[in-house]
């Protein structure tokens, strides 16, 4: 018997060395070289079809030589000679300085490749500038609820079971009534088209039979692959299904707005059919199933597919201030109201922002591509910024009835990967917000102040398009060719004051201040927490410096894992720090570190468990990959 599994062994070990198993050592290396030169300097390249396959292939070779080591050393451990216990510090060593160099060479040869890295700032808090604009001027309102979204996602972030519509629906009835101060959500529509109506001089009167509404999602990340886009499911951030259904729901049963007589529409992506099933049927998956919103047009840019229609390019034309001239859709001309629905994301480019203002790019036939070099200019502070030309058109930011902002689920590190947020009252869950305004500049500001606060570091000039819409320089916005140039401000832009509690009005400067109305629901769901502010889930560390998003969390080096409390009006006493369920380290006094500075390799469990008001503990827990 231990003769027969010798010669198992030895076959094995033949075809890993012998001419059959070359290709699996040249593609397991190539694999690794790969991976390091094109990931480790961009992590966000990670999520590319090949990459996920060089990484796995990497990880599979990676562990068939761990496997070869580890029963190596085990083996010589029992040896006498001085050679057979010298040479696994030998192999460790050879180890170690591979991956050190090969990381450090990917880091350094191909840092060509990276965007300049932002430069982290401080606002100075309530300095308002502008003048509000809305019902309420000014008026932004916040609505938080844990429960719109499962913590632990099975499946995509857009799947059902990850998403409760019952509780969205009521976050969006205690926005619209919050937003205008009516006690119904009927009253609060009808304030909201009262108003525009009249600062549009159509006289005091609210929505009217056959006027049309067009509702600009955001499905940037739509387009993409080979062959037809339509089927793609993957887990990229574009709009839920569920809060463009809330609205529907509300626009429909509420104000009575005909569905034939709404278009829901993204000029420049497709609506791929993950998201389409959930907005059209009542629920989807089901069976049977139930039509909801069956007579909706659903406009895009392709119109490939099942109810969706190919958007109709318009002879009416917008003129950025940088000389690019784009076509407007019929259904946005046709349009007597505008519904602007942002994400909360950050963007890569130059590590800004795409809010409201962005999310109107997708409102044209043309490419989007080609406003880039304008946007990009537009992030230097004081150069004239593409966001203002679009608030400022009368097609667009002129006809904008509602600004609704989803933060159901938020972005950190790009305009793709969800990321749950760290800060108070988030506490490591996703942000499960939304936000509501008729102020293109204070919505903005903000959810900017949101991504900012998070630590998501966009730069100092991806709020330039606040300052210019707040203070616009004259003779530079003129949208419609007509010699008429922006001369008025467009709303009021500030930053918050994080000493104030972020629940209190007075976290802005308030109407008496001439600054933002900043009016927030949701404190009674606050819990305390305990999170982690480094490692991330899911993001690659490299000797202690986030690379930012990766597919798994992976630590190479030592790192100093830090942990806070969140929510608790009282002392926090400790914090302990265990790893796979063995204590290491107890911090009692904040920043609270462990220095994890010990070699270790493979998977760990890390667990902090935070200790307050002398009594209550709160824990959490993440699983890394560590080598060194």
């Amino acid at each position: 018997m231990k003769n027969h599994v010798h010669q198992k062994k030895t076959r094995i070990w033949e075809r890993m060395t012998g001419w059959k198993g070359i290709w699996f050592h040249i593609a397991g290396i190539i694999a690794i070289i790969w991976f390091l030169v094109r990931v480790v300097p961009k992590p966000q390249r990670a999520q590319y079809p090949c990459q996920q396959v060089a990484m796995s292939m990497s990880l599979g070779y990676i562990a068939f030589w761990s496997i070869l080591f580890t029963g190596l050393t085990v083996w010589l451990r029992s040896a006498k000679t001085k050679f057979a216990k010298t040479l696994p510090t030998v192999l460790a060593g050879f180890v170690v300085l591979f991956t050190i160099t090969g990381a450090v060479f990917a880091t350094n040869y191909f840092q060509t490749e990276q965007q300049p890295a932002a430069v982290s700032w401080d606002p100075i808090p309530k300095e308002p500038m502008g003048v509000g604009t809305g019902v309420s001027p000014g008026r932004v309102v916040w609505v938080w609820n844990p429960n719109a979204t499962e913590k632990d996602l099975t499946g995509y972030w857009w799947e059902q079971q990850n998403n409760n519509q019952d509780v969205l629906d009521q976050m969006f009835s205690t926005g619209i009534q919050g937003f205008t101060g009516a006690s119904t959500d009927a009253d609060a529509w009808d304030t909201i088209f009262t108003y525009f109506n009249e600062a549009h001089g159509n006289g005091n009167i609210g929505y009217q039979p056959g006027e049309k509404i067009a509702i600009k999602m955001n499905l940037n990340n739509a387009l993409g692959g080979v062959g037809d886009p339509y089927p793609k499911e993957d887990n990229d951030r574009d709009a839920s299904p569920y809060v463009v259904k809330t609205l529907l729901r509300q626009l429909v049963n509420v104000v009575g707005v005909p569905q034939q007589d709404i278009t829901v529409f993204d000029a420049s992506r497709p609506i791929l059919d993950c998201l389409y099933n959930r907005i059209y049927y009542e629920s989807y998956p089901a069976d049977p199933l139930v039509e909801e919103f069956a007579q909706i047009h659903y406009v895009d840019s392709l119109g490939g597919a099942t109810g969706r229609e190919q958007v109709i390019p318009s002879s009416t034309h917008m003129y950025f201030s940088d000389g690019t001239v784009r076509t407007l859709p019929t259904c946005v001309v046709e349009a007597k109201y505008l519904i602007n629905m942002p994400i909360l994301k950050r963007h890569p480019i130059s590590t800004g922002v795409t809010l409201s203002g962005k999310n109107f790019f997708g409102s044209f036939i043309e490419p989007v591509s080609d406003i880039h070099s304008y946007h990009i200019s537009g992030l230097t502070m004081g150069n004239p910024a593409p966001q203002v030309d679009l608030f400022t058109y009368e097609h667009l930011g002129g006809k904008t009835l509602l600004y609704l902002g989803d933060g159901t689920f938020a972005t950190k590190v790009d305009h793709r990967t969800i990321a749950p947020f760290l800060m108070y009252p988030f506490n490591d869950d996703w942000t499960n917000s939304f936000f509501f305004s008729q102020d293109p500049v204070a919505i903005d500001s903000v959810m900017y102040d949101f991504l900012l606060t998070e630590g998501t570091n966009p730069i100092e000039g991806a709020q330039n398009y606040l300052h210019q819409a707040a203070d616009p320089a004259t003779d530079v916005y003129d949208p419609e060719h007509d010699g008429i140039y922006l001369s008025t401000s467009l709303g009021v832009h500030e930053h918050w004051d994080r000493s104030v509690d972020i629940f209190s009005s007075n976290r802005y400067s308030g109407p008496t201040g001439n600054g933002i109305d900043y009016t927030t629901f949701g404190e009674e769901f606050v819990r305390p927490g305990v999170v982690f502010l480094n490692p991330q889930e899911k993001h690659l560390y490299l000797f202690g410096t986030d690379k930012g998003a990766f597919p798994f969390s992976l630590i190479i080096g030592k790192i100093d894992v830090e942990a806070q409390v969140n929510g608790v009006s009282g002392v926090v006493q400790k914090i302990e720090f265990y790893k796979d369920n063995t204590l290491q380290f107890t911090d009692t006094e904040a920043p609270y570190i462990w220095a994890w500075n010990k070699l270790s390799f493979f998977s760990h469990t890390i667990k902090i468990i935070g200790y307050y008001d002398a009594v209550n503990t709160t824990s959490n827990q993440i699983k890394v990959w560590k080598i060194l």
